[in-house]
């Protein structure tokens, strides 16, 4: 069974149905974004939105996997001080991969990439009904041993306007979209 098999039994919401995982398609890379283009200190309001289902959220705490009931059952969710559902603290990474699609910030699905770290900050819960937008900015890139760093602040704001979380997410990318391309082929001719 390959990854995308493996894959197609946690697509279980409507938005997973929706969603392209195969990051690898030759078709979807000439839209994404490239560390030798990427503009340090470009502002963006993401234009795709997340509306948070309960399914959403559970779907997610399945696929990490975490058991904790706190993710899934409301009444333990509310025995425990909260007013529903809790999204897992890495939730809002499923969000990033739904709304970078192409564009400014698609550097997230880029193939052949590797994740050194992030950190994420939480200001207020993603609750069910939320509908989630993500301003982003171009934060920092560099070289360092010879593997190109790319680092994005990512912001979630409610349909209030209010801050929910704020993270610094990097990741170790091909140079160019060329890179990228030789890394979906198949071949190891990456410049760093």
């Amino acid at each position: 069974m390959g990854y995308l098999e493996e894959m197609a039994k946690y697509h279980k919401t409507q938005k997973h149905k929706e969603f392209g995982s195969d990051f690898l398609k030759a078709k979807e890379v000439k839209d994404y974004e490239f560390w030798d283009k990427i503009e340090i200190g470009k502002e963006t309001e993401v234009p795709i939105k997340f509306e948070v289902k309960a399914e959403d959220m559970m779907a997610y705490a399945e696929g990490v996997p975490d058991d904790n009931p706190i993710f899934y059952d409301e009444a333990y969710a509310k025995k425990c001080g909260h007013d529903g559902l809790v999204a897992h603290p890495l939730f809002g990474t499923q969000v990033a991969f739904f709304v970078l699609r192409k564009g400014h910030g698609s550097w997230i699905r880029t193939p052949g990439s590797r994740n050194p770290g992030q950190i994420i900050e939480w200001y207020d819960p993603i609750r069910v009904g939320d509908v989630l937008t993500m301003k982003q900015r171009g934060y920092d890139k560099w070289i360092k041993r010879g593997k190109y760093y790319m680092r994005y602040l990512n912001e979630l704001y409610d349909q209030n306007g209010k801050l929910k979380s704020r993270s610094y997410g990097t990741l170790i990318l091909p140079k160019t979209k060329e890179d990228v391309l030789r890394f979906v082929r198949g071949e190891h001719a990456l410049e760093a």
